[in-house]
């Protein structure tokens, strides 16, 4: 899931509360050393986890990996100059050595008045991770053993839909749990605890020529009981491979597109770079000067919420400790705000917005939560009704947006539609537009909205696009 590149939440955990408390305490002292070696501020960020991976493909278990991830970030800042340092040493002795390193790359570092840690008036009260149901005993405690058989329980779901899918290329699982703390030189000190778990399967169905078409599906949760039943994936993949036999291409035309959530999303994904102060303070952002004005159809309202119960991309607070919450990006059409972590909430005179985005192995960034485009009224059926011909695109491939300009351009599969109805399947299409124009274009959203990833979109139809063909 690309959505997941930018998502700002910590990663997910699972550690036991003496083990969180360790690393709170590790934290408070790589601070404190840090201090010691001559910085002005200090933060350090610690994360402990571990992820189990399962591939299954044609009865088999083609792969099983166990990984863990254990960690330590250093940041500190030296008269406006920042040094940072990471390292999977946690011993006592590292951390007087990160210290030192790190005050020295500062003190040789550029200064930048915009440089500094969270102010107490950003950072706030400490929230209550527990109350984001983000923990779910049942995902710590899967094995390979129990992830293996779920993984062949989805391959052998996927293989009985439907006779024309003839193999499965790949069913995946994959659950993670770990946790981590942080702390600065300020007193803050913030420690979470989680759990994430998803399954992915793609299958393949024989077309002409030898030819074969694939469909896929994925979800993610935070609770293994959020998680879609294996056999709806299965279903939803081998329903995608078998629709796409005997697909074609068409002349080129403009006409009404219908965007499936899948491909909704990944544009909205592609869309956020433009709402993030960074782009928008070095002009690199299409929406720069639009603040304020309207730049979508009444009907899009896109949300980021860090505050979402059990939300894939839910945090109690972001990668600087800074409480997360519900950013409206875009109000009934209206580009309503920006998002900032605390540099460039500095460089623009305003406040974080809980957006700041890191792992222990990087400085922080500006990153969506849990990044949507809220439901509609009408059902995805009434939406195809509408269309008396146009283009219903399912898929895409090859990557054609310009993050500077909004320009969209990507190869295409899916349905050509007449008088309301998917006439025959699509392929060798390519499906092109202005993000603006799209956005002001929508004269439809759907109420099939379904929070299974970290960025996610309900149907869309825009009342015109290029579909270039044959």
């Amino acid at each position: 899931m690309r959505a997941d590149a930018r998502s700002s939440a910590p990663p997910a955990g699972g550690e036991t509360n003496g083990a969180i408390a360790a690393l709170e305490g590790l934290a408070g002292r790589a601070v404190a050393r840090a201090r010691a070696a001559g910085a002005d501020h200090a933060e350090a960020l610690i994360e402990s986890g571990r992820r189990l991976t399962v591939r299954v493909a044609g009865g088999i278990v083609e792969s099983l990996k166990h990984s863990a991830t254990r960690g330590l970030g250093l940041r500190v800042i030296v008269g406006d100059r920042v040094g940072f340092v990471s390292s999977n040493d946690l011993g006592e002795d590292a951390l007087e050595d990160l210290a030192r390193h790190a005050v020295a790359l500062a003190r040789r570092s550029t200064p930048d008045p915009a440089n500094g840690l969270p102010t107490a008036t950003d950072l706030g009260d400490d929230p209550a991770p527990g109350e984001l149901g983000l923990h779910d005993p049942a995902v710590a405690a899967l094995d390979g053993t129990r992830l293996a058989a779920m993984a062949h329980a989805l391959e052998r779901a996927a293989i009985g839909v439907d006779p024309r899918v003839k193999r499965v290329d790949a069913a995946n699982l994959s659950a993670s749990s770990g946790g981590g703390a942080l702390a600065n030189s300020a007193g803050l000190a913030r420690t979470w605890n989680g759990t994430s778990v998803s399954a992915s399967v793609q299958t393949l169905a024989g077309d002409r020529d030898g030819r074969q078409q694939s469909g896929s599906y994925y979800a993610a949760a935070r609770r293994l009981d959020r998680l879609p039943e294996l056999e709806a994936i299965a279903r939803e993949a081998a329903r995608r491979a078998a629709e796409r036999i005997g697909a074609r291409s068409v002349p080129t035309a403009r006409v009404p597109v219908i965007l499936h959530p899948d491909v909704a999303a990944s544009w909205l994904d592609d869309l956020y770079g433009a709402c993030t102060a960074d782009a928008v303070m070095m002009r690199e952002s299409w929406l720069a000067s639009l603040l304020g004005e309207v730049i979508a159809s009444p009907l899009v309202t896109i949300v980021d919420d860090g505050r979402l119960l059990s939300g894939v991309g839910t945090s109690p607070w972001d990668g600087e400790g800074v409480p997360t919450r519900r950013n409206v990006l875009v109000e009934r059409g209206r580009l309503a705000m920006f998002e900032y972590d605390s540099y460039w909430a500095r460089r623009g005179n305003t406040r974080s917005t809980g957006n700041a985005s890191r792992s222990y192995s990087s400085t922080p960034g500006i990153g969506y939560h849990n990044l949507m485009i809220e439901a509609g009224a009408e059902s995805p059926a009434a939406i195809l009704a509408r269309v008396d011909r146009g283009f219903y695109m399912d898929d895409q491939g090859s990557y054609g947006y310009n993050p500077v300009t909004g320009d969209y351009s990507f190869q295409a599969q899916g349905f050509w539609i007449e008088k309301g109805a998917k006439a025959f399947p699509v392929d060798g299409v390519t499906v092109a537009g202005r993000s603006l124009d799209m956005l002001r274009g929508i004269v439809a959203v759907g109420n099939d909205l379904k929070l299974e990833t970290s960025v996610c979109a309900p149907t869309l139809l825009i009342g015109e696009m290029t579909v270039a063909g044959a």
